[in-house]
């Protein structure tokens, strides 16, 4: 059984020279610099702390927004086709000047094939990257401020220096990761969320996040041997299985991983945790020419992963919190030898290009990759970049509609062809509600998707979950009002029994509904209403008398607020014929204003964009 004392002898990597001060820290494993506690708002503790830049890889991207590409134009009776390019096609291609690497290499399956993108609406745009770099739907207000009339390259590039961006892909990461801290040290998690979050500052390379992952007890500790192990690793990072050859020869590097528990002496909790359990060593714990073979990889050049036991080491097993830096990177030889591999670049890539687009153009063009992990490498391994790419491509910032007379009416065009159509995050959804109705219904934290265990452990436990994205009620415990929305939609996942899912049903059109009425209120009944300030124009009195006027000026300011655009005619004439058959008669603004707000906030537009 693991010691109690949480923090370790980190300052001494070696053996000691002292027999007596060797057996001291053996059984007691205290800091030598006594200093470094347990601290609730700070609670990362892992492989992660030894990664690191001051200062982001890039500050600026190459390429960006380019310029609105024409079709080639086809022989009478030729019909387009994306899937060869030849010598016309071609010729297409090399007379147009691209800026955006992904527009270039998508040139011979689309404008090269005489297939043309749709135009560009502004506020679709700015509302799509809104919520893929940001995390929520933005108000008119938003968009006119910081978006529309502004280089899409300016506005990208703004999101991706935000800590919304970075929010929104340690959320997605954390679904990839399935954090469970009943299944792992909330700790590791803490520390292995951090480790994402430098990714997509710049402070990592995207090379050195799949190093510190490959060996991070985030990934261990959720499975129970090694051959396990290794299959997860090629599944996260190179978005398959291993081949029987491939699983047997990593897991020898995974051979040293144990599961075990460690007491928290400030928690007073029994938590889950890795420990390397030192393996192909002799009882003098060196290295042992017998057994070293169960710990070497071969099939992709001689790699071994042994470390030798010393005082840290209870029972032949060292805690992964005593682990020093030139250890973990000795734990890091799978990564290393994935990372090198250029089939885990075009991965990455094609995880994001599917990130923005909402389908594997990786699958219909694979041709795309090579350009974008080339660019990719021009930015140092910056994987912001490549989000960057795709943000500000043609792909992207197409609209999904267009009039048949402008777009023709091809029945089966490519993906490609029209703008990505997708169903928003029911954790999106939510807190764009939130924010639009100003109401507080707590919020759930992906790092501990489980609290019950830090209510009971005392004064420490509640300043863990103080100091996190969970909130308390007005009775002291945790408000989970948020968490069990979300969960019926298919967001705060507990990655135990459920993970992240997305699906159109009775279930969740209900749940949404219902949720939408209690904030609108259209039948009055609702305790927790959104007040009347938040639907209606600030000139409009909530008591005023409803009229044509006063109707047309309550769905323009919501539909500025919900949509981020400007009414459309027939949105104003609906509101003209919903103001006349508003009962009971007469029809005051705030009355009209909660029938709207439920009719707008249940609407497809706020559940796909």
């Amino acid at each position: 059984m693991a010691s109690s004392p949480h923090r370790s002898v980190r300052c001494l990597p070696g053996r000691p020279a002292l027999t007596t001060l060797a057996a001291f820290c053996s059984s007691l494993l205290v800091s030598c610099a006594g200093s470094d506690g347990f601290n609730a708002a700070t609670p990362a503790r892992g492989p992660g702390e030894f990664v690191g830049r001051s200062t982001p890889l890039n500050d600026t991207f190459a390429g960006g927004v380019g310029a609105d590409y024409a079709a080639r134009s086809l022989p009478m009776g030729e019909i387009a086709d994306w899937r060869a390019c030849g010598t016309e096609c071609q010729a297409h291609c090399a007379a147009q000047t691209f800026n955006n690497p992904l527009d270039e290499a998508m040139c011979p399956h689309l404008w090269g094939a005489g297939l043309d993108t749709r135009p560009v609406d502004e506020h679709e745009a700015c509302r799509r990257m809104y919520v893929d770099l940001a995390g929520y739907f933005p108000t008119l207000f938003e968009i006119e401020r910081s978006c529309l009339g502004r280089p899409a390259d300016e506005v990208a590039l703004r999101l991706i220096a935000s800590d919304e961006f970075v929010r929104v892909n340690q959320l997605r990461w954390s679904d990839r990761l399935r954090y469970d801290n009943i299944s792992v040290n909330f700790e590791r998690i803490f520390d292995a969320d951090e480790t994402v979050g430098k990714a997509y500052r710049g402070l990592i390379r995207y090379d050195e996040l799949v190093e510190v992952m490959s060996a991070h007890p985030v990934l261990t500790r959720r499975f129970d041997n090694a051959g396990d192990r290794a299959e997860a690793l090629f599944t996260l990072f190179l978005g398959r299985p291993p081949f029987d050859n491939e699983r047997a020869d990593m897991a020898k590097l995974y051979r040293l991983w144990n599961n075990h528990y460690v007491d928290h002496p400030q928690l007073g909790l029994r938590l889950p945790d890795a420990f390397i359990q030192h393996a192909c060593v002799d009882e003098r714990g060196e290295i042992d020419p017998n057994t070293q073979g169960q710990c070497t990889s071969l099939l992709w050049g001689y790699n071994q992963v042994i470390i030798e036991p010393d005082f840290r080491a209870i029972d032949g097993r060292t805690w992964s919190e005593n682990l020093t830096e030139a250890e973990w990177r000795v734990l890091q030889t799978p990564g290393r030898i994935l990372s090198v591999r250029s089939e885990a670049w075009e991965y990455a890539v094609a995880d994001v290009l599917e990130q923005y687009l909402g389908y594997n153009l990786s699958f219909y063009a694979p041709s795309v990759l090579q350009p974008l992990v080339e660019y990719l490498f021009a930015h140092g391994g910056d994987i912001r970049s490549i989000h960057y790419v795709v943000a500000t491509s043609q792909l992207y910032r197409q609209s999904t509609t267009c009039p048949d007379d402008v777009c023709g009416d091809d029945l089966n065009p490519p993906a490609w062809t029209y703008g990505a159509l997708k169903q928003v995050d029911s954790q999106v959804w939510l807190d764009t509600l939130s924010r639009f109705g100003s109401s507080d219904i707590g919020r759930c934290d992906r790092r501990l998707p489980s609290t019950r265990d830090f209510m009971q452990a005392g004064v420490y436990g509640i300043d863990v979950l103080a100091n996190s994205e969970w909130t308390f009620n007005d009775e002291g415990v945790v408000d989970e009002r948020y968490r069990n929305v979300a969960r019926t939609l298919g967001g705060c996942p507990d990655n135990q029994v459920t993970t992240r899912f997305q699906t159109i049903s009775i279930l969740n059109t209900a749940t949404q509904e219902s949720f939408v009425a209690e904030m609108c209120n259209p039948g009055g009944a609702s305790t927790s209403a959104v007040e009347s300030a938040r639907i209606l124009p600030e000139t409009i009195a909530a008591n005023r008398a409803l009229d044509d006027t006063v109707a047309e000026e309550v769905v323009e300011y919501q539909v500025r607020t919900y949509f981020g655009r400007p009414a459309s005619t027939e949105e104003r004439d609906m509101a003209r014929v919903g103001g006349a058959a508003c009962v009971p008669q007469p029809c005051d603004a705030e009355t009209f204003a909660r029938v709207l707000c439920y009719a707008l906030l249940s609407s497809g537009e706020m559940l796909f964009y």
